[in-house]
């Protein structure tokens, strides 16, 4: 006679589905899965014969429920190793005042609106908790472009029209680049892996377009090498050598000005013929001239860099 089913709270624990099963019926993308598993030890897939994870009805399951406690506000860590008894009465203990399904509408417009919400009242910690959670929820490159980038644009314009102070986009924009830089933990590089760098040249000190595209970047494999903003052309050249780096990724966003236009001139006679040169940002099409004359790629936003970096 075949051995009885095991049943936790009404779910099978017979492993039945891929991690790609999983992503769709719990709506957290693979990345999330495997850090959740791995990091936080919320659940335990078995293996297949041939190696593969499998996962049960009752592993979708719990996953669901984690997923709607940090909606509601609570970190992973925190929650993941919780009995099933305490995750099935979650929701109704801590009432869902944070559920995103309740506001409505697009989850990444809600994020950005809360945490900007947060921001304006300079909640530091409400705001911090707001990100935290959406990368918690979402893998790296969703977080980039439909959180981060779309913030930094929507501040850019807050401050613009005097709705925010210089303090609210200090505030929000350490938030954001803490965020970013504690992702890139994630995702460790192959030792195979090639190498870019990223920067600015000297006088441009807007980093966050290089900032977003390294983290990019790391979670498509390569070796990130991020020197940041306004460097002189000389020590871009020289790291680029050390380093070996297949690609070179410059941003502009600055006005057109004479030490950027001498700059990439420098840049472009110093580096070795093996590099290519990518380079992007609002003010980037304003060197179309020297662009195209050093061969160089421009890139016109994050999904275009994103498509290059995958092949």
């Amino acid at each position: 006679m075949a051995e009885e089913e095991s049943i936790i709270n009404g779910f099978s624990t017979t492993p039945k589905y891929r991690i790609g099963t999983v992503s769709r019926l719990t709506g957290l993308s693979a990345d999330v899965v495997r850090v959740w598993e791995r990091r936080y030890g919320a659940i335990k897939p078995q293996r297949s014969e041939g190696g593969s994870r499998l996962y049960s009805d009752a592993d979708v399951a719990r996953l669901r429920r984690l997923r709607q406690a940090v909606e509601l506000g609570h970190a992973i860590g925190q929650v993941a190793r919780l009995p099933e008894s305490e995750l099935e009465n979650f929701a109704t203990k801590h009432g869902p005042s944070f559920s995103v399904e309740e506001d409505g509408g697009n989850p990444y417009e809600v994020t950005r609106e809360r945490f900007l919400k947060a921001i304006n009242r300079l909640d530091v910690v409400a705001a911090e908790e707001e990100i935290s959670r959406a990368a918690t929820l979402y893998p790296p490159r969703v977080v980039v472009k439909n959180i981060v980038a779309p913030l930094l644009t929507e501040i850019g314009d807050l401050r613009a029209h005097r709705e925010f102070g210089i303090a609210h986009e200090h505030v929000a924009t350490n938030l954001l680049r803490n965020l970013l830089c504690s992702l890139f933990r994630l995702y460790p590089p192959d030792e195979k892996a090639e190498t870019i760098v990223l920067a600015t040249p000297l006088a441009e000190r807007h980093e966050f377009g290089i900032l977003l595209g390294a983290l990019i970047a790391a979670t498509r494999g390569w070796r990130v090498v991020y020197l940041g903003a306004d460097l002189p052309a000389g020590e871009i050249a020289r790291t680029v050598k050390i380093a070996r780096a297949r690609v070179l990724a410059l941003s502009i966003v600055t006005t057109q000005n004479g030490p950027t236009i001498e700059e990439l001139n420098a840049i472009a006679t110093q580096l070795p013929p093996h590099t290519r040169v990518w380079i992007g940002g609002a003010e980037a099409t304003n060197y179309l001239e020297l662009i195209e004359r050093a061969d160089w790629i421009l890139i016109h936003d994050l999904d275009d860099l994103d498509d290059r970096l995958k092949r």
